[in-house]
């Protein structure tokens, strides 16, 4: 049980470097962006037996957003593909609020 507080918390840390951008620089969101996705595909292993269709589908935003983000690089004369890594960032931001606020309500009822 204390591995998986450990691991939540690397998450929400390679996180909120990842969307801090301006502050740490590219290449700095872009080692954090990559931690972020294998620390999400262990969370993903660890909590499988829980695994929904919803959560199946953050995990796909989560690998479209880094897709998108690797092409953006590689491709980087195109910037339809950086405006759609963005677009798709701006609403993973969202939806991982969402499922923190949800796994939050569960793990700790009020009282």
């Amino acid at each position: 049980m204390r591995y998986e507080k450990a691991l939540n918390m690397a998450l929400f840390l390679s996180f909120m470097i990842t969307i801090m951008v301006p502050v740490t620089g590219i290449h700095v969101h872009k080692l954090a962006a990559t931690a972020f996705l294998l620390l999400s595909c262990f969370h993903m292993m660890t909590c499988r037996k829980k695994m929904s269709g919803k959560r199946w589908l953050l995990f796909v935003v989560i690998l479209v957003s880094f897709g998108s983000g690797v092409c953006g690089m590689v491709l980087g004369r195109c910037p339809i593909i950086l405006k759609i890594h963005r677009g798709i960032s701006i609403v993973l931001v969202f939806v991982l609020a969402i499922h923190i606020f949800v796994f939050h309500k569960k793990c700790m009822p009020s009282k």
